[in-house]
């Protein structure tokens, strides 16, 4: 009997020093992520039918859109985004807009036809040649529909796309901050953000 009081007592210790979140935005009008919206005559970020939808209608512009997720950067977690590029091509961008520094200096991972890269972008520039470029398995097809992740592992950062590890590197984080950015049309349909620490609930 006082072995399984203790053990008891141990389960329930063990559940309240280990918190876990896990959000899921599906942009049906009832997501918990704050994300940036906006249009006009050029350009459009805007949630409907289910999407978050970026859409360039002048060529020469860029759109986006992003928000600060419910995360601790400093501890482990994973993130899910399902996403549709309708228009992919090798002249258009469009990247995942990743952590951002005091410079407002953000990561960005662009996916291209059978190429991943992982760069800088500020000041409405892409740092390609201080990027690094990988080969991919990615033919060009309109309405490409892809599932990547981004985690944060021991202190990595790792990309994958459709359950293809493309990148990983070691580095510190300095935000919570998630966005999207096209040269084009990009439709985000779905985006998980998981979680598990340990310490304090916060």
């Amino acid at each position: 009997m006082r072995k399984n009081l203790l053990l008891l007592c141990l389960l329930i210790f063990s559940s309240s020093a280990i918190a876990q979140i896990k959000i899921t935005d599906t942009f049906d009008g009832m997501g918990s992520l704050d994300w940036s919206q906006y249009a006009d005559k050029d350009v459009s970020a805007l949630t409907s039918m289910g999407f978050l939808e970026l859409k360039v209608n002048k060529e020469g512009f860029y759109v986006n859109s992003s928000t600060d997720l419910p995360i601790l950067p400093e501890y482990d977690f994973k993130i899910t985004i399902k996403m549709v590029i309708p228009k992919f091509d090798e002249k258009e961008k469009s990247a995942i807009l990743f952590d951002m520094d005091e410079n407002f200096k953000r990561l960005a991972f662009i996916f291209q036809e059978n190429r991943f890269i992982a760069c800088t972008y500020n000041n409405g520039k892409f740092s390609l040649d201080e990027g690094d470029v990988s080969r991919i398995k990615l033919p060009k097809k309109k309405n490409r529909e892809i599932e990547v992740t981004i985690e944060r592992r021991g202190g990595k950062i790792i990309i994958s796309y459709d359950n293809i590890e493309v990148f990983r590197w070691k580095r510190p984080l300095h935000s919570p901050y998630l966005g999207f950015i096209t040269s084009s049309h990009l439709k985000i349909d779905e985006v998980i953000v998981e979680q598990e620490y340990t310490g304090d609930n916060f």
